[in-house]
This record gives structure tokens, sequence and C-alpha cells, in this order.
């Protein structure tokens, strides 16, 4: 890391760090080869800009820059440590952080460092440009002032934004919902399932209903950078293999978890030789989990055929997460969180990634068929009772004896009476039918904290694998 440049008056109204980490907004010629390739310039380059912005503004700026800087294109989890511990390193001292970045891999590295963040209570501004500062149309500049304006907070009157966010041309984006839509235009990013935080024109409006809340009192802010690389990103495609990923997943790898990136709504070949090798994926205990290869929308296991046999399989849902969302964060999960967690964590909103929660209660069954089961559960602490929008209930693997109904019902020992959620014939059950519940069955019992899930048989024994419960709420901003 270089050593820090600063400027600004001794009393500034603010104090913003700024991380040069290379990429387009610093990039040129070389100077001995006219006509060659760009490529990353030292910082002094951009010297002029930040004194002329501190002086003009009235703030502090501090620059710190790679000792290297890189094309984005090289940028890894390596280098994503070394911003978030860079940031940690100086974050006491300033209101705000900018950090200049390639736009290839820009969505990637805010999305790692709004995971790597924990009690983030200022903003971390991820920015870049489509044209070097040194072209005559460059939008470096412009996306440069903005995010300092974004950083610099108490000087320019705009609210606190406690995020990891990446301002580009004329929005304020969360960034870990970002994704580069463009090489060419100089709006290059959106965030497809989530509105923009800001939008920018002649003054910078905030939409501050949609920003996340500040740390709870007493949280202190921490860089957790460990991440796990054993991780890969698959995409499905018509005449897809299951032998090239056996030998990917199966053969002497040492690969823990999957990002398969499915079409439409999470559906995948119902293929059973395709279908098989997710089975044995995940019974050697390598997690998958499921992102749309589509630009908006959200995974929805079950809601086609073509998705049942994945959800059958023990694939997770990704929701609404982009690919550079998911990937980052099953990475963090994966080093972060102990096994038999990182499941529940990647199926619950923990940085405004996705739209939805999931809370599973599963429960095994008998070898045998009986005709009467109870359980007792405590759901997550993390699921809002008023949240709660849609409830599924799954039995599968089933084995059948009788030709009466299976009757289920919820309950709780200090709530209302019991609810029955529903009846299933011998037929249903052997299908593997997923039942969908009324939410407003379900919510009461939530709220006692206690549940008790029970299946009793008229004229009918079951027995089966799991029984799966799975209640999904909206999550907050």
């Amino acid at each position: 890391m270089s050593d820090a440049a600063r400027f600004g008056p001794e009393d500034p109204k603010a104090r913003v760090f700024i991380l040069y980490t290379g990429g387009t907004v610093g990039m040129a010629e070389d100077a001995t080869r006219p006509g060659s390739p760009l490529v990353p310039q030292p910082m002094h380059a951009l010297m002029g800009q930040l004194e002329s912005l501190s002086q003009r503004m009235g703030i502090a700026l501090e620059a710190r820059a790679f000792d290297e800087p890189l094309d984005s294109s090289n940028v890894g989890p390596d280098h994503w440590r070394m911003m978030a511990r860079t940031v940690e390193e100086v974050y006491a001292d300033f209101d705000g952080f900018v950090i200049l970045h390639g736009t290839d891999t820009l969505a990637y590295t805010a999305s790692a460092l709004a995971f790597m963040f924990e009690g983030l209570g200022k903003p971390v501004v991820v920015t870049g440009s489509q044209l070097p500062i040194s072209d005559v149309r460059t939008d470096a500049v412009l996306n440069l002032v903005n995010a300092v304006c974004i950083a610099a907070w108490p000087a320019t009157a705009l609210p606190c934004i406690p995020e990891v966010v990446v301002v580009f041309s004329d929005v304020v984006l969360r960034g870990c919902r970002t994704r580069k839509v463009s090489s060419t235009s100089l709006r290059g990013f959106e965030s497809p399932n989530q509105p923009a935080l800001g939008s920018i024109g002649e003054h910078i409006e905030i939409h501050e209903n949609f920003i996340r809340a500040l740390p709870s009192e007493g949280r202190a802010f921490r860089a957790v950078t460990d991440l796990s690389t054993d991780v890969l990103d698959v995409t499905l495609f018509p005449g897809f293999s299951a032998a090239h990923l056996e030998r990917l997943l199966l053969g002497p790898s040492e690969v823990r978890a999957v990002l398969l990136r499915t079409y439409g709504a999470g559906n995948a070949p119902e293929d059973s030789d395709f279908l098989d090798l997710i089975g044995r994926v995940r019974e050697h205990g390598k997690l998958i989990v499921s992102v749309t290869q589509c630009q908006e929308g959200m995974v929805e296991m079950g809601r086609y055929a073509a998705s049942a046999g994945l959800r059958e399989r023990g694939v997770v849902s990704g929701a609404d997460m982009t690919p550079e969302a998911a990937l980052t964060k099953l990475m963090w999960t994966l080093a972060n969180r102990p096994l038999d967690e990182v499941v529940g964590h990647l199926q619950v909103n923990e940085r405004g990634e996705m739209s939805e929660n999931r809370f599973d209660l599963s429960f095994a069954g008998p070898e045998d068929p009986v005709s009467r089961l109870s359980w007792t559960a405590v759901p997550d602490p993390r699921l809002l009772v008023e949240r709660v929008h849609a409830v599924s209930l799954r039995i599968s693997e089933t084995s059948v004896e009788g030709d009466g109904v299976l009757q289920i019902s919820l309950g709780s020992p200090d709530g209302p009476p019991s609810s029955v959620l529903g009846l299933l014939t011998p037929e249903e059950l052997m299908r593997g039918v997923l039942l969908r519940i009324d939410p407003a069955l379900v919510r009461p019992h939530l709220r006692a904290g206690e549940i008790t899930l029970t299946l009793e048989g008229e004229g009918l024994s079951v027995g089966f694998e799991t029984l799966q419960l799975g209640v999904f709420s909206r999550a907050q901003r």
C-alpha cells in the first residue's frame, strides 16, 4: 500500500478516505508507445482532481493506493481482504470511504465487502468509470465527485448511508444488489431487483425509505475477512452434460459448494442422470445454491415441475440474489459460520441482498408407517411473524398403508387451538405433493414462540424420510 496523500483544511466539515485500487478511472496509454493498450497508472494521475475536490468542498481527503494498481479483471479475494482491512484500520478517523475500482469485477467487490463488514455505520462507496480520467469525455470526474459527496455526508447535508454502495452515473445502488449491465453505456450498472438508493441529477436525492438502518447501539464495526474459495460457479445451458459436472464435483476436488445458474424461476433439466448427480453431490456434503440466469426475478423452488427435482435433492434457493452476491455470500458464509448453520444463513437476508427469507423446519419421519406423529419445535428467532407471506409443506420419500386420509395440523402449547393445515390422500402423498398453506393459519402459532406439528391418519398409516415446513417472510431492507 502506498503512503497516504492528504488534502484539505485543518477544520474540515467532513473527512473522507479514498483507496485507489486501479481500473479504467486511472488508466492511460503507455506514454512511450502511442496507441498501446490502456493500463492502470499510479495514483499521481488523480492527485490534481483530489486536491481540487478537497479545496472546493472543504473536505479533508486522505488517499492511498495499491502498490501496483490493478485492472479489475485481476482483482480477487486477497484484494477484497486488503480493501476491507484498510477500511477497518482507518474506520474511526473518517466519516466515509471511497474505493476506486475497475468496472469488470466491481459488483463482486461491492458484494464481498458488504458481507465482510459487520456493524457498518458509515458509507463505503465503490465507484469507477467507463472512460479514463485523461479522456476528454471522461465520466470519471463526475463519478468521483458524486462518490465523495455521498461519503462526506456531514458536509453535504445528505443522509448517512450505512452500507456498501455503488455510485455510478446518475444512481446510487446497494452494493450487494449491483450488476454490471453494459461495457459501453456511461450508466454501466443497475440493481435489477432492488430500487436505487438514490438518484443523481442537478441535486443528489437519497431515497431514505430504502436505506438500511444504522447498526444497533453498542455494536462495534469490524471487518471479518475470512473467505472460502472452494466454490464453483456453473451455468446451465441446453445440452449441459451431467458427466461434465460429475468430473468437476465428484473427482479429486476440494470444492465445497456450487452456485448453479438455473433457468427462469430456478428450473433445470428433468433428466434422471442430471438429477441423480445432484443428489450424489449433496450426499457428499457439498452445497448447491440456485440463482436465476435472468436479469430480473427470483428462484421459486417447486413453482414448476422442472425445479421440483432440485428442491427434492436439497438444492438451496438463492431467491433473488444476484450471482455476484450469491457467490460472495457463499464464500463468506462457508468460512465464518458453523457447517450446520450455513444453509440457514444463506436463506436469510443479512445485508439487503435478497427480498425474501426462508425459514425451514425439518422433521425426520419414521421408517415404518404409523398412524400418528407429533413434533414440537421453536422457530428461528430471526423470523418476523408479521412479514410471513407464504408457507409450504412437503413430505418426501413416502410409504403409505391404507386408503384413508392424513390430517396435518399445527398448534402451540400456549397459543390458540390447533389449525388443520390440510388433508392428504395416499395418491397425493405418493406423488410427493407440495402443500401450500394459508399463512393466516400459521401466524398465530408462530407468535406463541413454540409450535407443535401433528400428523394423524384416518384409516391411513404413513412412513417418510423428512417433512419440511417452509416459512417465507419478506425481508427487511
